[in-house]
């Protein structure tokens, strides 16, 4: 058994190397072995990556030179031994650090088993590291988000809440399903849960919900493999129920990848009429096609072509789940975190209204248009909403009734994560008028 926890840290620093060198921490942990403990490797390299800026500010105050001078695996065996003995109450101290120093000499030499013992046992004896009293120097580092971010989010929010929103982004995870309704109902997947003795809640909104305890992985829950459940977050769900899709209507999906969405458009439409999923990756719609069939959807087209290019007849609804920047869920996607840039978010705003603009032409009189995001940032949520109705007058947005907890924003409606408790997403639902009548009476 011990032997089994050695090589879960073993594994997890070697999962932590292939982030660093670019692969996000998913695909890193789909190479575990059952060798060691894949929920004890699993913890030590998300809950590394969530607190990732502050162990690095930890170390610092207990090595002799910069953390860059190490080599990947021995600044990695570092943070995570940091991670372990400074936020899991549970483990073991003096096996964390007797692991860790193994792990050293594996992966080092002898005089670098020295440092790794040394640095481990000083920060056990005493604390020597302190935070900043700046105040986005201090969110950044206590809470492990860019400084750069943390700026934007002061600046948009405010310093409460800015450190509620840090906050929620590091409180642990709950795994949230849905409950595909093509195969199984909420009430019968209940019973399976309940057989199957693993503890779940059912949201009080969408009761197709699920809240589960992280148990292992998602795949080895009950129902999984049978397509009873996919994995989706409720902010997520909340995008098909603003599109309200009917049997035998026609839908596109302008942005489909990973087809998560698309599938429960699908259940709606209880597998009739048709939706057509649009996206520019032709290896991310093969994964969505493969996924589609788990969950037993038989009304989708796959088309691998640029959103703003795509041609179609007229459709009775649209969904354009724009390409983003993604800064709402980086509650489940630490690593995604330190990926992003001020540069990166630049563009972003004017490949999203190409997108809507291309989907207006697209839609028949009287259709509906739903655009989500799942970022945090006006400039690609309500701002691109007005640019577009400045330059679409036979559009008009909708009220979105019925959803607790979403902030209205000038245009749009946004799902705050610290508010809502799910990801933060961004929605506006749209509607093309259905007469010139109508165009010149609301004009």
């Amino acid at each position: 058994m011990k032997d089994r926890y050695y090589r879960a840290r073993e594994e997890a620093t070697l999962a932590l190397v292939h982030v660093e060198e670019g692969m996000w921490a998913k695909e890193a942990l789909s190479y575990l072995s059952d060798r060691g403990d894949k929920a004890l490797s699993t913890e030590i390299v998300y809950g590394t990556l969530q607190n990732l800026l502050l162990i690095d500010h930890i170390l610092s105050f207990y090595l002799k030179y910069p953390l860059s001078k190490l080599t990947p695996h021995i600044r990695n065996i570092l943070r995570g031994a940091i991670y372990q003995l400074h936020f899991l109450d549970k483990v073991p101290q003096k096996i964390v650090v007797y692991d860790s120093v193994r792990l050293a000499g594996r992966y080092g030499h002898k005089g670098v088993q020295g440092l790794v013992s040394g640095v481990l046992n000083n920060f056990l004896r005493e604390k020597r590291w302190v935070l900043p009293q700046e105040t986005a120097k201090r969110l950044s580092l206590e809470y492990s988000h860019p400084q750069w971010l943390v700026e934007r989010w002061l600046e948009t929010l405010g310093k409460e809440e800015t450190e509620a929103l840090l906050k929620w982004n590091n409180s642990r995870s709950t795994l949230c399903v849905r409950v595909n309704t093509l195969v199984n109902s909420p009430k019968d997947y209940a019973k399976i849960l309940e057989k199957a003795n693993i503890p779940f809640a059912i949201d009080t909104d969408i009761n197709q919900a699920f809240y589960l305890e992280k148990t292992g992985s998602v795949t080895e829950l009950p129902g999984f493999a049978s397509g009873s459940i996919q994995p989706q977050s409720k902010a997520s769900m909340l995008v098909a129920y603003l599109l309200e899709p009917k049997p035998n209507e026609s839908i596109l999906d302008l942005c489909a990848a990973p087809g998560t969405k698309t599938s429960h458009i699908a259940e709606f439409m209880k597998n009739t009429g048709t939706i057509t999923a649009v996206d520019i990756s032709e290896k991310r719609l093969e994964s969505t096609q493969v996924n589609l069939e788990r969950l037993k959807v038989t009304n989708v087209s796959f088309v691998a072509k640029d959103a703003r290019y795509f041609q179609i007849a007229p459709q009775d609804k649209i969904l354009v789940d724009a390409p983003c920047s993604g800064l709402g869920i980086l509650k489940n996607r630490p690593d995604a975190r330190y990926q992003k840039t001020t540069e990166s978010l630049e563009d972003l705003p004017k490949l999203q209204l190409e997108i809507l603009n291309n989907a207006a032409t697209l839609l028949r009189p009287g259709g509906i248009l739903v655009y989500s995001t799942c970022t945090l940032e006006k400039r690609e949520n309500s701002k691109v909403i007005e640019q577009f109705l400045l330059k679409h007058n036979e559009f008009y947005e909708e009220e979105i009734k019925g959803i607790t907890g979403l902030t209205r924003e000038k245009r749009g409606y946004q799902s705050y994560p610290h508010k809502t408790h799910t990801d933060g997403f961004y929605y506006c639902r749209l509607r093309k008028r259905a007469k010139s009548s109508e165009l010149r009476a609301r004009s």
